[in-house]
């Protein structure tokens, strides 16, 4: 995932959707889809930040303020949370009824807990991506590089529950309303 959303933003390309369900696993193969609401950087303009997306990825700052543009910053964000949600198996905020509830979550500095026996190299590097504040989240290489020398320490153990599939059906008729 990481890789790829590098090679986006090597190419100045913004994802503005990144988010579990877009992402893709074929023969071990991983692809970030859905690039609907991406666009090339072309200078200081990026895309609007109009709420449009999964709540629960979408950079705090793009919620606070319609004026605040998406950037590459607010994909790194979307990318903490989906590394979380790799240890956790759920979806974010999951136990919330609507994204009005979540977006309260998240414009008061609200996040999900760390997950128990998370690697705290790891757990501390998802925390920074998903930080209310861009300049505070790393860039993708200062990730790609903490990501590389955490492989090597610890193996990382992602949950992939048997009713995975069920819950994220549930979570997607809730939250796209």
């Amino acid at each position: 995932i990481t890789l790829g959303l590098a090679y986006l933003h090597e190419n100045d390309i913004v994802h503005n959707d990144l988010h579990s369900m877009n992402i893709l696993i074929n023969d071990g193969k991983v692809l970030i889809a859905d690039f609907g609401m991406s666009n090339q950087l072309n200078g200081s303009n990026t895309s609007s930040s109009a709420i449009i997306g999964m709540m629960a990825y979408i950079d705090p700052q793009c919620l606070r303020s319609e004026r605040k543009k998406r950037t590459k910053k607010s994909d790194i964000y979307s990318l903490g949370v989906i590394l979380w949600e790799l240890t956790s198996g759920i979806p974010p905020f999951y136990n919330l009824n609507d994204s009005i509830a979540i977006y309260q979550e998240i414009i008061n500095d609200n996040r999900e807990k760390i997950i128990e026996n998370t690697p705290p190299g790891y757990a501390n590097l998802y925390c920074k991506c998903w930080s209310s504040y861009s300049d505070q989240r790393p860039t993708l290489d200062e990730i790609l590089i903490e990501l590389k020398n955490l492989s090597k320490e610890k193996e990382i153990k992602f949950i992939i529950s048997n009713n995975y599939v069920e819950i994220i059906g549930k979570y997607v008729i809730i939250h796209i309303k």
